[in-house]
């Protein structure tokens, strides 16, 4: 078999939120890919790199990553590609997301720096039982280079959200709490682009995993488009094949099922 990029999402593809752990199972899957030759990527919404996600990364161990829904794109610790958010858009938002009590902002290190953190403090409470994050002034925002921008609260706010920014998209999360707050020509599709480019490859050569709209063009473009069982139902409309879902070990099963790995392994 001619090697492949696999392109698998984090969230809900790798890593189950009712456990907050990867399976040992899928770790050994990605280190045997890697042993066949093959790329092994990770595509998130998530900075990597950032205090919150980073130790997922030594977890992995991936080939390369597609950061923040294709803006930032690393191969091992080279970064490829950069692209940051218009510091002008994200002060119209903050503005914006005042007046109309949304939350919206991101991390900066390991700190939360978010217009009305209030929400988000509730958010995390219902999920981890506490919301012990540490805060920073959210004019921080206005002094910090962004990829993009984190929702947290009922999707209708993102609809408002877009209504008010019509060059903004907002894939929602898994559990339908928050969104991604990209710009609309922002997609993991450019990140695996560059991905392309730096290994000569083309989308034939991509097979991607992922559960969410922000996982769409991705799972569209891929020569293998894999939706989880766990998936919205939009996205296993454009995939080429829907797996079990992630607490069924559905990435395992469906690197069995086209024959990436023997079924014996």
């Amino acid at each position: 078999m001619c090697s492949k990029i696999f392109c698998f999402d984090l969230d809900m593809t790798l890593l189950d939120h009712k456990t907050f752990h990867i399976s040992e199972k899928v770790l050994k899957d990605l280190e045997a890919l890697k042993k066949e030759g093959h790329v092994v990527a990770v595509a998130t919404g998530r900075d990597m790199d950032s205090e919150f996600s980073k130790a997922y990364k030594k977890q992995l161990q991936p080939d390369a990553i597609v950061h923040s829904n294709g803006q930032k794109v690393t191969v091992g610790e080279k970064k490829i590609r950069e692209v940051f958010m218009d510091p002008k858009l994200i002060a119209r938002m903050m503005e914006f997301c005042r007046e109309h009590h949304l939350c919206i902002g991101m991390n900066i290190g390991k700190y939360g720096c978010y217009v009305n953190k209030e929400v988000l403090i509730e958010h995390e409470k219902r999920i981890f039982g506490d919301g012990d994050r540490e805060y920073i002034d959210e004019s921080n925002l206005l002094t910090h280079p962004f990829y993009g921008l984190a929702y947290f609260g009922d999707p209708k706010g993102t609809d408002l959200l877009r209504e008010a920014f019509p060059e903004i998209k907002t894939p929602l999360f898994a559990d339908r709490r928050g969104a991604d707050v990209i710009t609309k020509e922002v997609s993991k599709a450019n990140g695996i682009q560059a991905l392309l480019d730096y290994y000569q490859k083309d989308w034939s050569d991509i097979v991607a995993f992922g559960d969410s709209m922000n996982d769409y063009e991705m799972i569209e473009k891929a020569g293998n488009g894999i939706a989880m069982g766990n998936a919205v139902d939009k996205l296993k409309e454009v995939a080429d094949y829907v797996t079990r879902p992630i607490e069924e070990e559905g990435v395992s099963f469906a690197l069995r099922h086209f024959g990436y790995l023997p079924a014996d392994q």
